[in-house]
């Protein structure tokens, strides 16, 4: 899908970083796990910063587990990765090599799924920071059971909330053979791709 409502140029450019993102993401992820993950760009788009907790909720109203990441050094924003809960159980049989039924998930397991999250916002944020020659680094993810729609808004109305209007890079995670899927959002502030989208003159 294309992008949408375009005050920058340079759009082209983003997507072709994107999916050079996801795809180091989706390699570094399958060597975690030993698995074959796929990481498919669904679309680049604008959207007001209002409707973007609505946007990270999965679709179908289904339990999830969200990860929240914020991107820091020269640069900030966020990562959100979404994971439908039946997902989890297949991401920790991967990591843990054991066979793993649906279960109050212990502090062990929850730090494995921060793991997963860190690893893919790392791995994209080093090819973006690689490509605009900017140092981009994720913080500690933070791991929400519950309304993370919720987490969302409250990020949004914090001090260091983004422009009215965003741009969001949506990502569908998936390995079927596995039973793992989920959702990746990265959020990036517009001055951090200010070298291909000539925001301020780069």
């Amino acid at each position: 899908m294309e992008p949408t409502g375009e005050p920058w140029s340079g759009l082209a450019r983003v997507r072709e970083l994107s999916e050079r993102g996801l795809s180091r993401a989706a390699e570094s992820l399958g060597r975690m796990l030993g698995s074959s993950i796929r990481l498919t760009l669904r679309e680049i788009r604008h959207v007001p910063s209002r409707d973007l907790p609505a946007l990270v909720e999965h679709g179908d109203s289904s339990p999830v587990i969200g990860l929240t990441i914020r991107i820091q050094g020269q640069g900030g924003g966020w990562i959100f990765v979404v994971f439908p809960v039946h997902a989890i159980y297949g991401l920790l049989r991967a990591l843990m090599r054991t066979p793993m039924e649906p279960h109050d998930l212990t502090g062990l397991e929850l730090s494995a799924v921060q793991e997963v999250g860190n690893v893919l916002a790392s791995s994209f944020l080093s090819e973006l920071g690689d490509r605009l020659g900017r140092r981009l680094m994720p913080s500690a993810p933070e791991i929400h059971l519950t309304n993370l729609s919720r987490i969302v808004r409250d990020m949004l109305a914090s001090p260091h909330a983004l422009d009215t209007e965003l741009l969001v890079v949506q990502a569908r995670l998936e390995d079927v053979e596995r039973n793992i899927e989920g959702r990746f959002f990265a959020v990036p502030e517009v001055r951090a791709l200010e070298p291909i989208t000539g925001a301020a003159g780069g």
